[in-house]
């Protein structure tokens, strides 16, 4: 059986090896570096991380940790990756995001099965059938998709808009003004935390409210989705907005006491040469970045090694044009994954490259849909069933434990565990069961 996947995301990457594990033959179609959009990515390599280096928490008690457990069960090529090249991050999963694409490359170009062709742009699903022949297709080109692909698969779409955080070096940051921990003092002290008194932070907010901006155009829709909210687009909802979202406080001290605000800075690498600014995307004018971000304490000198952006991200109307969140109900070979889909966050779309590639395989056998789906209490098969939900406004969706269909009484904290330990019990029968030669790779 041959396959073409079109897109060299995290979805069109872990798809392409994991159907290339199950013995099809496939060619990798990307469309860097000669169509490399430079307002979003920085570098030519496959997988690449944009938004942040952070694949979410670890702790054990949390719907990403489940997640995380159910595509160790399936055998994510991309997430043990992740581990591999892991940096520093408290009580989360961050990774070196060059390290973490070189390594995905090495494996796409280490694999005989796979052919990697660069440079390939398609404007429709059916100019992909003309120009490369297999017996199936998987669409991962992204949240960055061409109107005319996008039609061609569905005629029809949705949008929302994304940003990105500024990184900075940490060499260029008075740390004297700072301190290193994490939050309740959870895990290793890994963030560089900014703290701000009530002036700081009210004079920042200032800045960032009167700040230029870069404008919309006239046919630009801004609908954000809530986990990417431009800091500036938070701040004008209130002046407190910020110091009771990602610049709330609770859990640190400094010099004794709690401050008013506290902007957190993760690491992009091992050395923590470079850092991120947590929760601070942002579409102002680079200038404005440089000149706002310098009035943080610590700050005053910083430099820039990415300035925040936003751009526009597409999707599909899941539960209208996909069947098991994957499968294009109108063409009988063809299938999408990654954020087009639906999905928003890194381990989603590392998912839902893995879960086409095992719906194709499903399907070469004779499967039928119908019977392959994960359970109902585990966060796999919450999320697909998301997407295959009708709603007049379907939005991106992300693993949490409101997919889950698991009733019980239990106080927060130990429902939440019960929802793991059940959904891990539930999910390991499933694929032992669907799935008798699949393993988990993390234990290699």
């Amino acid at each position: 059986m041959r396959s073409v996947i079109l897109g060299g995301g995290l979805a069109g990457c872990e798809a392409a090896l994991q159907l290339a594990r199950e013995g099809f033959s496939v060619e990798l179609l990307d469309c860097k570096p000669q169509f490399l959009n430079r307002d979003v990515y920085l570098n030519p390599d496959l997988a690449e991380l944009v938004c942040s280096n952070s694949l979410k928490s670890e702790a054990p008690s949390t719907a990403s940790y489940l997640f995380k457990q159910e595509m160790k069960i399936l055998g994510s090529f991309l997430l043990e990756t992740a581990y591999r090249c892991s940096v520093p991050a408290g009580a989360s999963l961050a990774v070196n995001r060059n390290e973490f694409s070189r390594k995905v490359l090495k494996m796409i170009c280490d694999t005989p099965s796979i052919i990697f062709n660069q440079g390939v742009k398609v404007n429709s699903v059916d100019e992909l059938k003309d120009r490369y022949k297999g017996d199936f297709y998987v669409v991962a080109t992204g949240p960055l998709t061409e109107q005319s692909l996008l039609f061609s698969i569905a005629g029809t779409s949705g949008s929302f808009y994304d940003a990105i955080a500024p990184l900075v070096t940490l060499e260029s940051i008075d740390q004297s003004e700072c301190f290193w921990g994490s939050r309740y003092g959870k895990g290793d002290p890994d963030f560089l935390n900014v703290p701000l008194n009530k002036e700081q932070y009210e004079m920042f907010v200032n800045e960032l409210l009167q700040a230029d901006k870069i404008p919309w155009t006239s046919i630009e829709k801004p609908e954000f989705f809530e986990r990417c909210m431009p800091i500036e687009v938070l701040a004008e909802r209130g002046f407190k907005t910020l110091s009771f979202g990602p610049f709330r406080p609770v859990g640190f001290e400094f010099r004794g006491k709690r401050p008013y605000a506290v902007i957190q800075l993760r690491a992009e690498n091992e050395e923590k040469s470079v850092l991120n600014l947590v929760g601070c995307q942002t579409r102002m004018r680079q200038g404005e970045q440089k000149r706002v971000f310098r009035t943080l304490p610590g700050m005053k000198n910083v430099e820039f090694v990415r300035y925040g952006s936003v751009h526009r991200n597409s999707f599909i109307n899941a539960p209208l044009v996909l069947d098991n969140g994957v499968k294009v109900k109108s063409m009988d070979n063809v299938f999408i994954a990654g954020q087009l889909t639906g999905v928003e966050g890194y381990n989603e779309s590392i998912f839902s490259g893995l879960w086409a590639a095992l719906n194709i395989v499903h399907k070469s056998k004779g499967g039928s849909s119908e019977e392959f789906l994960p359970p109902e209490n585990t966060m796999t098969g919450g999320l697909l069933r998301k997407m295959m939900l009708h709603s007049d406004n379907f939005q991106p969706v992300n693993a949490n434990f409101s997919l889950i269909n698991n009733p019980n009484t239990l106080k927060k904290k130990e429902r939440k565990e019960f929802y793991v330990k059940s959904g891990i019990e539930s999910f390991s029968r499933w694929a032992e069961t669907t799935f008798k030669n699949k393993r988990d790779i993390s234990q290699d």
